[in-house]
Parts: structure tokens; sequence; C-alpha cells
């Protein structure tokens, strides 16, 4: 393998030259081994980072033009395209087991998109701190990092998975109409009720789940960028913390804004605690509803057997004919 020399303030680093990233991603890579391959900071954190680090610059272009020129952002803005797309994944190694507040993945997008927008502009136009990290700091960036990656996955993926099972159900509700089978308590028969009374519990259960999940929207899409280092701002011009929400918003196409206190949003993460709760909620009616399935259709002949389950696949090595739910 190639390699190339890097340099951060402690010294010299030997980085394989075919990757973007520099001397303080290449540390941490080397110092924590635990989880390589397995324990990969989430993609979704990385596409975050491509849109706050494209938001950052054009909030500073706007604010600072002569620091960050209009040559500048035209190849940041191309890197943190890449960066977006999943295209330069290969050059995002860290692992979730890092020093405190994210600094080596926030490093690591500022060293990959530094040396990105370089080659974009056919010089060394770009550094990682001094021009990607402009008006940031890691103990802004990381949160706002969550934030955003939470309001994406939220919104763009659970919430559809949520409506198309719900809808499933309302489908399920009316082909099952007026079923009449047992209630059961503890297991035990008790008294009747209707199949589609059974799946509307489940619906229900499903509906107040996306609920809460859509109030906790509102507390992630307050954004810590603009807090810098401590919540003061210390190094951010004026007004740099609401342009860099309004540019997140249009990049992402939602509407979040700068967090009304920095010092909160840089040393709290309850926001997220409370959507991770919702979550939580979902999981367990999730697993609820899963059990309930597949005690009904348990059997064929010496269990409740009152659903049929599609048989996808053999469900033992020494029994033939067994399936088991999947």
């Amino acid at each position: 393998m190639e390699y190339k020399v890097e340099h951060d303030s402690m010294g010299e680093v030997r980085v394989p030259a075919d990757k973007y990233w520099g001397a303080q991603t290449e540390r941490s890579h080397e110092n924590f081994l635990i989880g390589v391959g397995l324990e990969t900071m989430p993609r979704e954190i990385t596409r975050a980072f491509g849109y706050l680090k494209k938001a950052a610059a054009i909030a500073n272009n706007s604010l600072k033009p002569e620091k960050m020129t209009n040559e500048k952002l035209a190849a940041i803005e191309k890197a943190c395209d890449e960066v977006i797309s999943g295209n330069l994944n290969n050059h995002f190694p860290l692992v979730v087991w890092q020093t405190g507040s994210g600094t080596q993945s926030n490093m690591n997008a500022n060293e990959v998109i530094a040396n990105k927008a370089n080659e974009i502009a056919g010089t060394k136009l770009c550094h990682p701190n001094d021009d990607i990290n402009m008006s940031q700091s890691s103990n802004d960036t990381f949160p706002t990092a969550l934030h955003i990656s939470a309001v994406c996955v939220i919104e763009d993926k659970l919430i559809p998975a949520i409506d198309s099972l719900i809808q499933t159900f309302i489908r399920l509700e009316k082909e099952n109409e007026g079923i009449v089978k047992s209630g059961r308590t503890h297991l035990q028969d008790a008294v009747p009720i209707s199949f589609d009374q059974e799946i509307s519990g489940w619906r229900s259960s499903l509906e107040r789940d996306k609920e809460m999940l859509i109030s906790s929207l509102p507390y992630l899409k307050q954004l810590a960028l603009g807090g810098t280092a401590v919540g003061t701002g210390l190094n951010a011009p004026k007004g740099f913390d609401e342009k860099v929400a309004m540019a997140v918003s249009k990049l992402t196409k939602k509407d979040f804004i700068t967090a009304p206190n920095k010092y909160h949003a840089l040393n709290s993460k309850d926001e997220l605690v409370f959507s991770h709760g919702a979550i939580k909620a979902l999981a367990c009616d999730m697993m609820k509803i899963a059990n309930d399935v597949r005690w009904l259709a348990s059997g064929p002949r010496n269990g409740l057997g009152e659903i049929h389950i599609p048989e996808n696949e053999p469900g033992s090595s020494i029994m033939p004919g067994k399936v088991n739910p999947t």
C-alpha cells in the first residue's frame, strides 16, 4: 500500500495515499481498533455532516466573503455534494468509539471535504480547520449532525414505514370485519371479540406511536450550530446561527431552526432521549404485535391456529415439514 504524509499539531502521520482523510482521522482510526468494519459511524451521520458543512460554507460566504470566497465555496459545495450522495463513504472509516464530543468525526468530515475540494479546484485552496470548520466547533457540529440525521431518518424512512403498516391493518380490518373469535386474558379464554376489533388495536398503537414521534420532531429541528465551543458563539460571526439553519433547511427541505439557547443545545441531549423514548414505544408495540401474530398462528395442530401466515422457509434441521414464522 502506498502512503502519503499528513501533518497535525502532534506531528506527521502516514495515511493511505488513496484516501481523502488526514492526520486526525488516521490517529483515531489507529487508536480505536474496536468495532472497525462492524460499528462504523452511521452513514446517516456522515450524510448529515455533508449537509451541515455545505450550509456552513454558504453562511460564511454570506457573512465573511473575504475569507470564504466564491472560489472556495464552489469547491466546497461540490465536495459536500459527494459526501451527501454517499460517493465518499469509503473515506469515512471511523467507528462510534472515539474521544468525547465527536471531534474525530468532525475532523474526518473537515479533512475529506478539504482534500476533495482541493482536488476539484486543482490547487491547495481549502484548509480543514480554517475553511471547512470555519465558525464551527466539534461541540456544535456533532449535536447538529445527530439532529439532522434523526429528523431525516424519522421523516423519510420511519414514518412512511409506519404508515405502510397502518394501511395494511386497515385493509385487514375490512377483510375480517365481523369474524367473531375468543378474546383472551392471561392466555385463557375470556369473552368474544371480533378479529377486526383485535386488529384495530394494533393499528391504533401504531397511530399513537406515530403521533409521539411527530411530537418529538420540533425539538430535534432546533440546531446547535453557531454555539461553537461552549455555547457563546466564539469565532462565529453575528447571525451565523440563523443563516446556517436556513441553509440546512433549504438543503434538506426540512424546517430546521437555530436553537434558542446554545448552552442547552451543547450540553443536553434531552431532545434525542425524548425521541428515542417514542421509538422505544414503537419497538415495544411492534414486539407485542409480532408475538400476538405468533400466538394466533401457532400450531398447526396443537396451537391456537386461528390465523395462517405464509410458509417462507423450513423451521427445523431434524423435523421435516416444520415451519417457523418469519
